[in-house]
């Protein structure tokens, strides 16, 4: 396998373990919008468990990859192989696209897992927001022929875990959203069959793989009861691990303040050292601590 030949590499302050990212590798050669980015410890040793980092932004132009570099690079940092996506967006392209690519691209690392030093049978998800969508899409999804990719380099298959923040798993109960109606492709009332397919609730089923949500009780816009809440109540009900973190002030893309002010930085619960620790804990419990 060939690699672009941008790599970098940043030494941890203090431990001496370091990250390459090697950037702008493409997963699947008929769309250009489908490239990723590795993060991968350069300490020895066997294979590792790897995440899928998937970013969020309404499934639309304008968020990217970049949003979640911080994110991947930490995961690396923990010892774990970060692939960060780019997947095909709207107005370009509208459901089931989005989900076909996401499943290109974990087909790609399981293909290709010798080279990225990757245990194929240890792969999890992370994802915020559409990514939290996409990941639970690709957890439940991999038997729904409406939805299954022609990757070149082998069969869709799911996440052997998930972490979800603040991800979409019920199209309908969010059809006021311009972003979700441009995703899906058509309106509720015009195509309620459509919704489902593209909901992750629709396709729980026994046999899925353990969940970690993740959940700010300030989102005003991913509504808990609506969405996290009935996801973890059907995941509960066919026997699937479920955890949830919430994250006290947490925003959809801005957290309240500690010291009674408005709003504060980080941008998102996932960026909290709460949901890190949760996350880190999580992974190891479910893929394994790397080596």
């Amino acid at each position: 396998m060939r690699f672009p030949s941008l790599v970098w590499t940043a030494v941890l302050a203090g431990c001496g373990v370091g990250v390459t990212e090697t950037t702008d590798i493409p997963y699947d050669s008929r769309f250009s919008e489908d490239v990723l980015d590795i993060y991968n410890p350069h300490t020895a040793g066997t294979a590792r468990p790897a995440v899928l980092v998937i970013h969020g932004g309404g499934w639309a132009e304008g968020i990217y990859r970049n949003s979640l570099a911080p994110q991947a690079n930490w995961l690396a940092e923990a010892g774990y192989v970060a692939v960060n996506i780019e997947y095909r967006l709207t107005p370009v392209a509208s459901f089931p696209a989005q989900v076909q690519d996401c499943f290109c691209a974990l087909a790609y690392m399981r293909a290709h897992a010798t080279e990225l030093a990757i245990d194929p049978d240890r792969i999890a998800g992370v994802g915020y927001s559409a990514g939290g969508h996409l990941v639970s899409m690709l957890a439940t999804t991999a038997d729904d022929p409406i939805v299954a990719p022609d990757c070149g380099v082998g069969p869709a298959a799911p996440l052997d875990a998930v972490v979800t923040g603040a991800g979409i798993e019920d199209m309908a109960a969010m059809p006021q959203f311009p972003v979700v109606t441009s995703f899906v492709g058509a309106s509720l009332a015009d195509d309620p069959e459509l919704y489902q397919e593209a909901s992750p609730l629709a396709h729980v089923a026994a046999g899925d793989p353990p969940y970690l949500f993740v959940s700010g009780d300030g989102d005003w816009l991913v509504n808990f009861d609506h969405q996290d809440k009935p996801m973890i109540a059907a995941l509960d009900a066919v026997g699937t691990e479920t955890r949830l973190l919430e994250i006290p002030g947490g925003g959809h893309v801005l957290n309240g303040s500690t010291d009674g002010g408005e709003w504060e930085l980080p941008l998102t619960s996932f960026d909290t050292p709460p949901a890190q620790d949760a996350m880190l804990d999580f992974l190891e419990h479910t893929i394994g601590p790397p080596p």
